[in-house]
């Protein structure tokens, strides 16, 4: 296993490797034939004799990780997005496995968090010099996650969108099935059951954050951190201007201002269950999780995560 950050002066850690890469093909910047030889080449520069598995489908990424800890692979990395993160962390809760990520998926919001360098170069340099942060996971009925579980308006725009739509024209795909969405959903009567208190209210949509940000520069839940042991949670309560109210509070987020909107609560705790009447739908990582009731809570410090070394 990987050397935790005060051991690293002394220790080499490629020498120590014995690293497996779970490639989605299906995944942003993967989707190159060329790809895989590029990567190969890269970990070679380094020295890192890598073995590569293709993960053929949806959910792979979970078995082959598992199986890959059981045969004493370590580290595990993660080629695609933060869906490929999420099936692989699921795979090495558990486990002695230390987790690396070449974040080439569409947005990798954990890269982006961690500091992992996007080009898959500098990545792999990272996997090769970098240190181990151990790492927060959420767990949302059994399942973890890395980034968030969403309920409400953006588990019904995950459900909706298409894979062949999201292909062609990326993240803009969530945008147009975004606005079809609001034209027909209506806000919901929700419960959150925390250890401080339980708060019901009409909510468009409750965020429950293990990071600050959403997507590329949308922090939903700013003050969310990956190593401090909570959970943010963010709803968006129905405004007196309903769905107008709503898109306003959504425009906010952009300009950083959200959590200053009255219709917006903010909590940070450390489990909550989300009820709500009717059902609303549910995401985790960005892919469709089911619908409520489910209990989140936080699992501190249980995924160790090559990390970029502080310069010195």
């Amino acid at each position: 296993m990987l050397p935790e950050c005060n051991s690293l002066r002394q220790w080499n850690p490629v020498a120590a490797m014995k690293p497996i890469l779970i490639l989605n093909p299906a995944a942003g910047r993967a989707k190159s034939a060329a790809v895989e030889e590029s990567l190969n080449r890269a970990f070679r520069k380094h020295g890192i004799p890598c073995e590569i598995a293709v993960a053929a489908k949806a959910g792979d990424g979970y078995a082959l990780a598992g199986k890959a800890a059981d045969e004493g692979y370590d580290p595990i990395i993660a080629g695609g997005g933060d869906g490929t993160v999420n099936g692989v962390i699921n795979g090495l809760v558990g486990t002695d496995a230390t987790l690396g990520i070449i974040p080439i998926g569409s947005v990798n919001v954990l890269a982006r968090e961690l500091g992992i360098p996007l080009d898959f170069r500098k990545a792999i340099q990272t996997i090769a010099d970098g240190v181990v942060k151990k790492i927060d996971l959420g767990c949302a009925n059994g399942r973890y996650f890395t980034l968030m579980a969403g309920f409400g308006f953006d588990a019904e725009v995950v459900a909706n969108v298409v894979q062949p739509l999201k292909d062609m024209i990326g993240s803009s795909a969530y945008v147009l099935e975004g606005l079809e969405t609001l034209a027909r959903y209506r806000a919901t009567n929700v419960v959150l059951e925390m250890p401080e208190g339980t708060y019901s209210t009409k909510a468009f949509l409750v965020m429950v954050a293990n990071v600050s940000t959403y997507t590329y520069n949308l922090k939903i839940t700013p003050h969310a951190a990956p190593d401090d042991g909570l959970l943010d949670v963010c709803v968006f309560e129905r405004p007196l201007a309903d769905k107008i109210g709503f898109m306003r509070q959504m425009a906010e987020v952009f300009i950083h201002r959200h959590l200053y909107h009255r219709a917006v609560r903010y909590f940070r705790t450390s489990k909550v269950t989300v009820r709500s009447d009717p059902e609303v739908m549910v995401q985790l990582d960005g892919d469709a999780f089911g619908a409520t009731p489910v209990e989140v809570s936080i699992a501190p410090s249980i995924l160790p995560v090559i990390v970029p070394a502080a310069p010195e």
